[in-house]
């Protein structure tokens, strides 16, 4: 019989106002698909279906030790076996180095969800036990829920159920280590721990971080033992480290009650008094339901999965940076405190550039304006002259101060012209934007004025150029032994795009009368003059053999006494921001021409690819084709070629601007979107879209799991569907 786990779970929660998806895996096979669910603060708990560590970022307890970043690894697994008469079967599933899958609990798995939280149903020779997982918002703390059902067939035909009470057993494996790493077992004493009724404290380094262990009712038993030699496969398919060893710290066993719940918690630094895991799922669900509500969107399961899929990446900004450098009134309410936006899940840091282009579709699709005022302020806050900081690094070793912020694009601060905007026009929030104006009239003040760190605007044409070879100011950085895979010194078209569309943005935000902006005649004539300048110097761009734009122009040469500059003819989607930008400065016919190039040589239905197939330098590929490709063939392709779905929603801007909302505009912007919404539920990340795909069919899933501007692009079109 198959289980109904949608009806068990609303006859559970009443509160669910969600469709939730169930999925039910083969048992002859284990369903490598990925889950994620976060606290808000960096930490997260992340797994398979099957029940197997495939990465060594999956774990059952991670937390950021500088919220939101610096995030390590504080329970790597709990591997259950219960017991039921004289059989005794293993729910947990693991992979080792000699190539053995042992246990293989994926065979007992009847059916998942991800909603309200992730739930296995596991089949026991007709008996079932359901776990959940659930982790809080706010808090390091994770629980796990086991409610076991017995035999449902007995129930159903009115056979009295035998009065079994089968032992749960939970084991505790822990590997403590900043998330990127892996552990080695040795011979020294790890983990001393602290036991006490219901509650083990495990002491995890020599700084004294704790893994609060916690249990409703059990007997619990320390344990002193190395698991040696596990295998993570999609490491060993990323070309990097694919093995560790995990420390068993102890094992609880509890007896299990048909109908009730048995809840174990597990925490970092504070321990939790008494794990209730069902209360726990109760909240969660109350604030799934106001994120979806909020939203005010027409209900489907794919919308609803997606409003909360945004809500993943909102994450607190680093607090020391806040008190040293913002230049914005404290906030004065726990919503309105700085916020910033994780670009992805489990790898990347919060990063200014994916926060700014995400924030249309993370926030003001979704109606969470206090959030895009927070991420706003966080980055205008940020800024250091022309530049505002992309990335928060984390401390090299331990014992390094606190993370730093990295100043290494000239982008992100155009991002920050194209958010205020969006944020204006959306919301009307004059007293915010009139205080975002200081610092946009800040950064153009800074570029008018300086030379910085080789960036240089060009006097003669009012273009931007980056004049050093061996730096990447904008989204294309990727690099190998710190030499740029893509070299676009020079002039850029995505930069003086984003630069023509931050000065028109500026001008008619000083300009709006409802404002009441007060700024300098002085700046504004500076404005206007660079603005008409700059729409002319664009034309420089235009590529009159292949009816599209150069890629770069003005490359400056290795020998300073030449003066030819070179241009790049390469067909990248960098000209798609030429047509996709609120203000533009190419005629309708140009905007066309270069769509039609756009479209026949670079998308794909699950993204636009980074190059056209006709280039020499082209990877169809990600990693070069490499079966295991390592760091260096992934970052070798991962702009020559590999697909991105985030410009998939700037190209439906591009459309918009080219040919407006017609019906046929808006067809055809639903048949984009398709594909990726299909992905959102069947493949890779469960509930998550993905960074990026190959290029060449079939356009495999690559790159990070779950990736912010992927999900806000996609959240972003979506909203605008449904509201036609």
């Amino acid at each position: 019989m198959t289980f109904g786990l949608i009806g068990w779970l609303k006859s559970r929660h009443k509160a669910i106002d969600y469709d939730i998806p169930v999925y039910y895996p083969s048992r002859d096979k284990r369903d490598n698909r990925e889950w994620l669910v976060v606290n808000g603060l960096g930490g997260y708990s992340m797994g398979t279906i099957c029940g197997a560590n495939r990465r060594r970022y999956h774990c059952v307890l991670s937390a950021a030790l500088y919220p939101p970043v610096w995030r390590h690894i504080v329970l790597s697994r709990v591997e259950e076996l219960i017991t039921i008469g004289s059989n005794t079967y293993e729910l947990a599933t693991s992979s080792w180095t000699s190539g053995v899958i042992s246990p293989t609990g994926y065979k007992h798995l009847e059916s998942f969800t991800f909603l309200p939280v992730p739930t296995r149903v596991f089949e026991l020779n007709g008996r079932y036990l359901i776990k959940q997982l659930v982790m809080p918002y706010g808090k390091n703390e994770v629980y796990l829920n086991y409610h076991y059902l017995g035999d449902l067939s007995l129930s159903e035909s009115g056979k009295q159920p035998s009065s079994e009470e089968p032992a749960l057993t939970c084991r505790f494996l822990v590997g403590f280590r900043d998330f990127h790493k892996q552990v080695k077992g040795s011979s020294d004493d790890r983990y001393p721990q602290f036991v006490s009724p219901n509650q083990s404290m495990v002491i995890l380094n020599e700084s004294g971080a704790r893994l609060c262990l916690t249990w409703q009712e059990g007997q619990y038993e320390a344990q002193k033992q190395w698991w040696w030699d596990y295998k993570y496969t999609e490491e060993t398919n990323r070309g990097e480290p694919d093995n560790e060893d995990l420390f068993l710290v102890g094992a609880v066993t509890s007896k299990l009650r048909k109908g009730k719940d048995l809840s174990i918690g597990a925490s970092f630094e504070n321990a939790i008094a008494n794990p209730d895991g069902h209360a726990e799922i109760e909240k969660l669900i109350e604030r799934q339901n106001l994120l979806i509500k909020r939203a005010s969107l027409p209900r489907s399961q794919r919308t609803d999965q997606l409003i909360l899929a945004c809500d993943q990446f909102l994450v607190p900004a680093f607090e020391e940076d806040r008190k040293a450098g913002s230049r914005f009134p404290e906030a004065n309410q726990e919503e309105d405190r700085n916020l910033s936006v994780l670009e992805g899940y489990p790898w990347f840091n919060d990063s200014g550039r994916a926060a700014l282009m995400s924030l249309p579709g993370l926030c003001l699709s979704t109606r969470r304006f206090a959030q895009a005022k927070a991420v706003l302020k966080t980055f205008a806050g940020r800024r250091k002259d022309a530049l505002v900081a992309n990335r928060t690094v984390n401390p090299k070793e331990e014992g390094e101060k606190t993370p730093t912020l990295e100043y290494n694009s000239l982008d992100t601060s155009f991002w920050l012209f194209w958010a205020t905007w969006h944020y204006y026009r959306i919301t009307r929030d004059k007293e915010t934007v009139t205080q975002l104006l200081d610092e946009l009239c800040a950064i153009f003040t800074a570029l008018e004025d300086d030379t910085i760190y080789g960036i240089k605007l060009d006097n003669s044409d009012g273009l931007i150029s980056c004049e050093l070879p061996s730096v990447e100011f904008s989204w294309m950085d990727s690099r190998v032994a710190e030499i740029p895979i893509t070299p676009r010194a020079g002039k850029a078209v995505d930069l003086n795009s984003l630069w023509y569309n931050a000065l028109a943005s500026l001008h008619n935000l000083l300009n709006e009368s409802e404002l009441e902006y007060k700024s300098d005649e002085k700046l504004l004539n500076r404005l206007e003059n660079r603005l008409k300048q700059t729409k002319e110097g664009l034309k420089k761009f235009w590529n009159s053999e292949l009816s599209c734009l150069y890629d770069v122009i003005d490359t400056p040469s290795a020998n300073e006494k030449e003066k030819s500059r070179k241009k790049d003819a390469s067909l990248r989607p960098n000209q798609l921001f030429a047509v996709a930008l609120p203000f533009r400065a190419f005629e309708r016919d140009q905007e066309k021409q270069i769509l039609a190039a756009i479209e026949n040589e670079l998308i794909t239905p699950m993204g636009i690819r980074t190059l056209s197939p006709s280039d020499t330098q082209y990877q169809g590929l990600y990693g070069c084709g490499f079966e295991h490709a390592d760091q260096y063939h992934r970052d070798l392709s991962y702009h020559q070629g590999t697909a991105w779905p985030f410009l998939l929603g700037f190209y439906c801007d591009a459309l918009l601007n080219v040919y407006g909302p017609l019906p046929e505009t808006k067809s055809r912007i639903k048949i984009i979107l398709s594909p990726l919404l299909e992905h959102l539920s069947q493949e890779s990340l469960v509930g998550g879209i993905s960074e990026i795909f190959d290029g060449a069919r079939p356009h495999l899933a690559r790159g990070c799991p779950a990736y912010a501007l992927s999900t806000a692009e996609l959240m972003r079109w979506q909203t605008w569907l449904s509201r036609q």
